[in-house]
């Protein structure tokens, strides 16, 4: 599945529902650990190569104008790739991804993404 700047898919969907969790201090932009963390929630639908490392540098490809940040433009302007199963606008499938690789960033993301959301009451 493929989003673009013009979906409504489940995956842009849940991807700017995402982009408003991380985007921990409001400013519309993701950088730094904010960007990190996200990135985590990309790592699904990237080639890896033999060392397991990811094959694409998802936070360089997001960052269209090099400012070392990426907005919701830049995000949904982005073709995104994501296995289906993994773009509920409620996060359970992505949120079992992220537990079952129980490395530390993962786990990161998923608290992120499990933190109620910022217009809530609470």
């Amino acid at each position: 599945m493929t989003a673009s700047a013009t979906d409504t898919s489940p995956l842009s969907q849940m991807l700017n529902k995402a982009f408003a969790k991380f985007d921990r201090d409001g400013d519309g932009k993701l950088k730094s650990d904010e960007l990190d963390n996200f990135d985590q929630l990309l790592r699904p639908g990237v080639a890896l190569d033999d060392n397991g490392r990811p094959t694409v540098d998802m936070k360089q490809k997001l960052d269209h104008n090099g400012d070392g940040a990426v907005d919701q433009g830049e995000m949904n302007s982005t073709g995104i790739l994501m296995p289906a199963d993994l773009s509920s606008t409620d996060f359970t499938s992505l949120l079992g991804y992220l537990h079952a690789k129980t490395d530390p960033a993962a786990l990161q993301a998923a608290a992120i993404l499990e933190l109620p959301d910022a217009n809530a009451d609470g």
